[in-house]
């Protein structure tokens, strides 16, 4: 089993942006056909991403920069 990681996005939070990422992952979902645990969060003013092939996933992120973190607090996070 591949091991969960979380990326941040460079970009903060913005309600354009929102709708385009929301957008691309279901278009992850519907194109790719995964069982992944792949899902979209915002936290602190930035957008975060926990995946299993962050690789599969880039094509679909509009642009969007996002770099490998921590997981962030669970008190912090807001899911899409």
């Amino acid at each position: 089993m591949e091991t969960l990681k979380w990326y941040k996005s460079k970009r903060k939070v913005d309600d354009a942006l929102t709708l385009m990422l929301i957008d691309d992952i279901k278009q992850y979902y519907t194109k790719e056909t995964v069982t992944d645990q792949t899902k979209l969060y915002t936290a602190l003013g930035n957008y975060y991403i926990k995946t299993t092939d962050f690789n599969r996933l880039l094509p679909y992120l509009a642009g969007t920069v996002f770099e490998e973190c921590d997981k962030p607090a669970r008190k912090n996070l807001s899911p899409l």
